[in-house]
């Protein structure tokens, strides 16, 4: 992994020899992507010729096949007067999405349409976004970040779909997926390349009875999966009815009938291992035979040696946000 620095003065350093580990990683539930590097400290030695890293600058790693696989900006720095090492932290472009905040009233538009927006106006490029051709009605967004503008457009595709969508910086442009794609060409594998595999179970995030209200607040049905609730008891939630959207179908589509499962693999790296991908798993230890959604990856460049720790789950992930239709007491 070559590790790349980039001054706002327009330089350019490769600080790959100066970082004796690089750490790559993220998650479903987060979107944003981050790198943190260490990076060799020694104020007083003027020998070494190492750029200073500030507050400002931008990182880049790229890989020898899949070229920069990350760019992201360094947030805020720490100096130390102890000869070592320091370690900082770049984010990619989706925290600009996160922690920015927009107010905006869309009628009659696609998710599509909905990000194309919100990332012009924050002077984000954009690289994909996946057409459902689903059409929003309505929707408020009052003081929402701009990632979850975006996101609650796409969550209504979900509910009337049924597909599963994800949010990632990718090449440095913003791109929405559907959640079915998989780590091609590549399987993990306790006999090729699995160092460390474990499995923990929680019913917390079960929902087993789901209740479909109008906008008046009377109940209009209901599912309700009765083997579930014998085995587990009820986990319930409730659905809104939504103006073109098939009550129905959105309150089965929150459905969530097995208990969470959290499997962790330490495994040799592969850079295409990432979080909202599937990846194909063969694991005597544990039992795990089969297509798992990784849920979080970390990796881990050290020593000339490329590692990566992924949670794995049975079912593709998706942030769902809500946004109203209309605005309350209307």
């Amino acid at each position: 992994m070559i590790v790349n620095l980039y001054k706002s003065s327009g330089q350019s350093f490769n600080i790959t020899n100066a970082c004796s580990r690089v750490t790559w990683s993220g998650s479903a539930s987060a979107s944003c992507r981050q790198a943190s590097f260490d990076y060799l400290n020694a104020p007083y030695d003027t020998s070494l010729n190492i750029p200073m890293v500030a507050t400002g600058d931008f990182l880049g790693l790229v890989d020898d096949q899949e070229g920069e696989v990350f760019f992201g900006e360094i947030f805020g720095v720490e100096r130390s007067s102890q000869i070592g090492t320091v370690t900082f932290t770049a984010y990619d472009m989706m925290k600009n999405l996160l922690e920015s905040k927009g107010q905006y009233y869309f009628k009659n538009v696609t998710p599509e349409a909905v990000a194309a927006q919100v990332c012009a106006d924050a002077q984000v490029p954009v690289r994909f976004l996946y057409p459902t051709n689903f059409n929003i009605t309505a929707m408020i967004c009052d003081g929402m970040s701009l990632h979850d503008i975006i996101m609650a457009a796409y969550t209504k595709a979900h509910l009337a779909t049924g597909k599963k969508f994800f949010p990632m910086i990718y090449k440095r442009g913003f791109s929405v997926y559907h959640s079915k794609w998989g780590v091609a060409n590549f399987d993990l594998s306790d006999k090729t390349n699995i160092y460390e595999s474990n499995i923990s179970e929680s019913v917390q995030n079960l929902k087993n009875v789901i209740k479909i209200y109008d906008d008046k607040g009377i109940q209009l049905g209901e599912h309700r999966i009765q083997e579930s609730v014998q085995k587990y008891g009820v986990f319930q939630d409730v659905y809104k009815q939504e103006e073109n959207v098939d009550a129905a179908i959105a309150a089965y589509n929150m459905l969530h009938l097995n208990p969470e499962q959290t499997i962790r693999i330490s495994a040799i790296g592969d850079i295409n291992c990432l979080s909202c991908y599937s990846v194909n798993v063969s694991d005597g230890a544990t039992g795990l035979y089969g297509r798992y959604w990784i849920s979080s990856d970390e990796h881990i460049w050290e020593n000339g040696n490329h590692k990566m720790n992924l949670e794995l789950t049975f079912e593709a992930f998706m942030a769902k946000v809500d946004a109203p239709e209309k605005e309350e007491g209307s």
